[in-house]
């Protein structure tokens, strides 16, 4: 009974649009157990305890009761889920918006130097546990797909970083949640809903109000054959960075589906994030390898003083290795909070991401670009709670502790 409990739970989650399995937020560790929420405290699944106890013990339990500092206390960890989340997601786009501030850095070659750390961390973790990356049910062919696709998502959210104004990336990269609700519908056959149909439709609507596209949106007229030919460009630029953003998009819900498959294989998730961690690397190795040898479109010659011994390039490193602590709370608010709860409120990078490029940066986002983001978070909120009342319908979720009559 308690072993198909246990598997009803993992199929439920595997219905929804699990943001915690996002390869730029991914856990190292292992996540063997249930949830916290499944079992105690949650925003939404914590279940009130009926105590019944003799007249002494009621006392002490009213004062307890009364007592301001330990309801505070109580509240805190019950939407401690909530709260890891909110601080994770205001520390990543923190960390990114700062990153983007910073002149003169490559990007590609700050990561590159975050993911040799990062895998480094990565190595030691499976040491630590005894795990070894070549086990018996080792997937090679099915970890190596989704480690490619999974950098794919990373890279091109890097790029996309360098190109377009946060709060744009942003919203694109955030329309991954209903871009794997449709996966997760046309891979398991179930029947579409409305919820989905509505906030796919939304989604698109606000994707294209993002971009703006020049063949859909007139713009002014321009003054001379120049400043005509300057905005062609500046189009094209735009659009092909709107598309590296929806490519980050569409692979990080190919990622999530297929680290769900090979959770059900038995594969330990550190073992899948140190291939994802090398698979990353490797690429950013080859592509900055090109990029400082090979490529015609760089001006600028090869200079170790000059590139990473600056003061802008350190900066960049330091904050993108300190984007690790975003990923240990967001792996705390996994284990506290329901997926769908979790999933929602990591949507709140798209506001925290407009509210620092309208404050502080010259860049102000326009009218249409608010209107697309709202309608990208309004798309994740349906799909959210959607799936959040599905698995309400059917929640099997028990008091923490039970006190009876002796």
């Amino acid at each position: 009974m308690e072993k198909q409990k246990r598997t009803n739970t993992i199929d439920s989650s595997s219905q929804e649009a699990i943001a915690g399995l996002d390869p730029l937020l991914q856990p190292i560790d292992d996540q063997n157990d249930d949830p916290v929420y499944y079992s105690q405290h949650s925003s939404i699944f914590y279940i009130p305890v009926t105590v019944i106890n003799d007249n002494n013990e009621e006392n002490i339990d009213s004062n307890k009761k009364s007592n301001i500092l330990t309801r505070i206390c109580l509240y805190i960890e019950r939407f401690s889920g909530i709260i890891y989340s909110l601080i994770a997601s205001l520390l990543f786009t923190c960390s990114n918006f700062l990153i983007k501030q910073l002149d003169d850095v490559v990007l590609l070659d700050v990561f590159l130097i975050r993911f040799v750390i990062q895998g480094l961390i990565s190595f030691g973790y499976i040491i630590y546990k005894g795990y070894h990356p070549l086990s018996s049910n080792f997937n090679g062919l099915l970890i190596f797909i989704r480690s490619l696709i999974a950098a794919t998502s990373s890279i091109c959210f890097y790029i996309g970083l360098s190109l377009l104004p946060l709060p744009d990336l942003t919203t694109i990269r955030h329309t991954q949640v209903v871009w794997t609700a449709l996966l997760v519908l046309i891979i398991f056959r179930e029947r579409i809903t409305l919820p989905t149909i509505v906030a796919s439709i939304l989604t698109l609507i606000g994707v294209i109000c993002v971009a703006q596209p020049s063949f859909l949106f007139t713009k002014s007229k321009t003054l001379n054959e120049t400043s005509q030919i300057l905005l062609s460009k500046n189009d094209e630029n735009r659009l092909l960075s709107m598309f590296i953003a929806l490519l980050c998009a569409f692979s990080i819900s190919m990622s999530v589906v297929l680290n769900k498959k090979l959770l059900e294989k038995q594969v330990r998730q550190s073992i899948i994030m140190f291939y994802f961690i090398l698979t990353t690397f490797i690429l950013l190795l080859i592509m900055q390898t090109y990029y400082w040898t090979f490529s015609k479109t760089n001006q600028q010659k090869f200079n170790i003083k000059k590139i990473y011994l600056t003061k802008n390039f350190i900066y960049a490193t330091i904050l993108a290795t300190l984007q690790l602590i975003p990923m240990i709370l967001s792996q705390k608010s996994i284990k506290r909070e329901h997926p769908s709860i979790f999933t929602v409120v990591q949507a709140s990078d798209i506001l925290f991401a407009i509210i620092l490029q309208n404050i502080f940066s010259i860049n102000k986002s326009n009218g249409l670009a608010l209107i697309g983001s709202t309608l990208v978070l309004t798309s994740i909120v349906i799909v959210g709670v959607h799936k959040l009342w599905q698995d309400r319908q059917n929640r099997t979720c028990l008091p923490t502790t039970i006190q009876e009559n002796k």
